[in-house]
């Protein structure tokens, strides 16, 4: 069989994915594909021939075959876009199926690499006028979706930068998107909030999301928990758009058990960002009801998707259904004994926050404790947690001071500030007003700790010398401070510090 006859075959046995003759047929196709590879190249492969392999190979992204084949096509591609830019040889829906195929093996170095120079090859095209128009709403969809399993890398960045400036000169045109397609590029620009060009583009997609908002029950389930996480990035400008997605899952309430689990944790982590609109406390609370449903299998959940479950439902603490949903997630993650182990310092912020909003709850002491120990585990390496990090744990563990673990997770992080205040040049500097307030009132619920009472001496030390710049400090956080330094009225900086909030 020649390189097009290898091709059509895997394209036409990738149309029936789940029957294991069109598999089997693919994978004998990999392993030849693959054999080439290593033998005589891909010299004979044009540019339609490798698109169409590396697009039905992903159909099958568990498959080793498939895999290994895929990024043998990766290396040839770099090898194409490093020889005098042969990527201007692929159709515009052939770069986007490449894009969409290598992002099923984000792990594999050589996929990488190819998607890295599609993305260069992208920020070419966009350089040339209006050449983006020609890649359809599908293409556009599956560049940005297979980028964005690269945030990090910065061609892929500006690619996706040059996308959502197409989409925003799309924007009157956007009713001719599917549904998937405004739902994956909502999904990829996420990816990099802080960027002008996403935000502009995903504020234009929520207006169309508005505008058909009669028709969302056209959107999959998968679709409008992407939108919901997506818009959540920027809930300024995306606050309508989201309630009419709230509303269409408040509608769904009785069938939420064929939601997946992102899906129901991507709902929730969207809606908390808006906690006072009925809409979106409506369908949190039904999500609240089928995570209570599931209290025996929520070892389905990720650990972030958990993490942003416990987020999203702080929001609303006053409700019974957030209350046993709350519950049933503390009792999973103390099931697991191990499972703490795989939380990045965000999550665990997540966790605590979240559990102490009942301190009452005897589950949600016990999992404050638990975490707590995992704080104190890790004690050689709370230096790469983030300042707004230990602020948010030290809070938690206060609402606890009675817990011994609590007290060493908290010293723990005493001892984390008073590294930091000795930086030189920097210091606490760039704590912000929240964080200094929420580490004092919780260094305050131990203060003959020795390690806590110079902690706070050092933020002190800060709260006095930001005179003048104290009135960017909320009511509630000058009230705590004064409250916290109270605790150890014969330490001259707190005193200090003091004054200068008493002069505020």
């Amino acid at each position: 069989l020649d390189a097009r006859n290898l091709s059509l075959l895997v394209n036409g046995f990738s149309k029936w994915p789940d029957q294991p003759g069109c598999g089997e047929g693919t994978f004998a196709v990999a392993g030849e594909v693959l054999r080439r590879a290593e033998t005589e190249g891909f010299s004979k492969f044009n540019p339609q021939n490798l698109t169409n392999l590396v697009n039905g190979f992903s159909k099958w992204p568990k498959q080793a075959e498939c895999r290994d084949a895929t990024s043998a096509i990766g290396t040839e591609v770099t090898y194409l876009a490093d020889r005098a830019n042969r990527l201007s040889d692929f159709e515009p829906q052939g770069l986007a199926n490449l894009v969409n195929g290598f992002s099923k093996w984000p792990s594999q170095a050589k996929c990488r690499k190819a998607t890295s120079a599609i993305g260069t090859e992208v920020t070419r095209l966009a350089g040339r006028a209006k050449r983006l128009s020609d890649f359809s709403p599908q293409g556009l969809s599956n560049l940005v979706n297979g980028f964005g399993k690269y945030p990090e890398e910065q061609d892929l960045r500006q690619a996706v930068a040059d996308i959502a400036a197409e989409i925003v000169g799309r924007a009157g045109k956007l009713n001719r998107f599917p549904h998937q397609e405004l739902a994956n590029l909502v999904n990829g620009f996420g990816k990099w909030p802080e960027e002008f060009d996403m935000r502009h583009a995903t504020v234009a997609i929520a207006g169309e999301i508005v505008a058909r908002a009669k028709e969302l029950g056209g959107f999959t389930d998968q679709h409008l928990a992407n939108l919901a996480n997506g818009f959540s990035k920027w809930p300024e400008q995306t606050r309508e758009a989201t309630v009419s997605i709230a509303g269409e899952v408040v509608t769904r309430a009785g069938e939420l058990n064929r939601f997946g689990y992102q899906e129901l944790a991507n709902l929730v982590n969207g809606f908390s960002k808006w906690p006072d609109q009925q809409n979106t406390s409506e369908a949190t609370i039904a999500i609240a009801g089928e995570v209570v449903a599931r209290a025996g299998k929520l070892k389905g959940f990720a650990n972030q998707e958990l993490a942003n479950l416990v987020n999203g439902f702080s929001k609303w603490p006053e409700h019974a259904s957030t209350r046993e949903a709350m519950i049933a997630i503390a009792s999973e993650v103390s099931r697991a004994a191990n499972r703490l182990r795989g939380f990045p310092g965000q999550e665990l912020a997540y966790l605590i926050n979240g559990f102490s909003k009942w301190p009452q709850e005897p589950g949600m002491r016990q999992v404050a404790v638990a975490i707590a120990g995992e704080i104190a585990s890790r004690a050689d390496k709370i230096k790469g947690f983030t300042h707004q990090q230990l602020a948010i744990l030290v809070n938690g563990f206060s609402k606890w001071p009675q817990e011994e673990r609590n007290r060493q997770a908290t010293a723990a992080i005493g001892g984390e500030v008073l590294r930091r205040a000795d930086h030189p040049n920097v210091g606490l500097s760039d704590f912000a007003p929240l964080s200094l307030a929420n580490l004092v009132n919780g260094f305050s619920k131990w203060p003959q700790e020795p390690g806590m009472r110079q902690a706070a001496v050092a933020m002190a030390g800060e709260i006095a010398s930001r005179v003048g710049k104290i009135k960017g400090f909320s009511h509630q956080h000058l009230a705590v401070l004064v409250n916290g330094f109270s605790k150890w009225p014969q330490e001259e900086r707190n005193r200090q510090a003091t004054v200068a909030i008493g002069e505020e």
